[in-house]
């Protein structure tokens, strides 16, 4: 049976290729950067892109928005808010399995696209807010809005994959070590607050 993460993690949907008979998603995993994933669950990875960034890294990779998109003063208004224009997120969304065949050594430099496998090919755009258990629907983010590229297929990725990903985000000069681990999923944005504005890119 496979395991539910920790209580105090709200968990997304998930993809739809666990198979309890198949050992690509039940093998156990040894993790040497990353903390508390497991084999067979389904995560998403933000790539954060900001104009206001790379105030502490060599490279746009910087820590969460709180911390490190807006370190650069000026750039970003929040009053009024010209953030869709300054900030963008891409996504995708992996189940982790403990077979090379699905290894991808440089997941810190972005999303895949690689039109074989489907990577990045069926694009939704959309503007949005940042994410977080610590928004809902009644508390709302400030830093709004943003845009989203999301890549609306699920894929496979292997567990060392990830890992290399942890290792390489710890050697960032900025502090990465909370991202080290999953961060719960918003719930779902009600249908009344959410605007019909996203786009599909194929």
């Amino acid at each position: 049976m496979r395991s539910v993460l920790a209580e105090s993690v709200r968990q997304g949907f998930q993809c739809h290729f666990y198979n309890k008979d198949d050992a690509k998603f039940t093998k156990p995993y040894e993790w040497k950067y990353c903390k508390d994933m497991e084999v067979g669950q389904t995560y998403e990875i933000h790539w954060p892109h900001s104009a206001a960034g790379m105030c502490g890294s060599d490279c746009q990779m910087q820590t969460p928005f709180y911390d490190g998109v807006f370190c650069k003063d000026g750039i970003i208004s929040l009053s009024p808010l010209n953030t869709f224009q300054k900030i963008g997120v891409q996504a995708q969304v992996f189940t982790i399995v403990n077979d090379e065949r699905y290894h991808y050594d440089n997941l810190i430099e972005g999303m895949i696209v690689h039109p074989g496998t489907e990577h990045g090919q069926d694009i939704a755009k959309y503007t949005g807010s940042t994410a977080g258990t610590s928004r809902s629907n009644e508390i709302c983010s400030r830093y709004t809005p943003i845009t989203w590229q999301v890549d609306r297929k699920c894929h496979m990725v292997s567990a060392s994959s990830f890992d290399k990903l942890c290792k390489d985000m710890k050697a960032q000069k900025d502090d990465m070590s909370d991202d080290l681990h999953a961060h719960g999923a918003r719930e779902l944005v009600a249908s009344q607050f959410a605007a019909d504005n996203h786009q599909r890119i194929m």
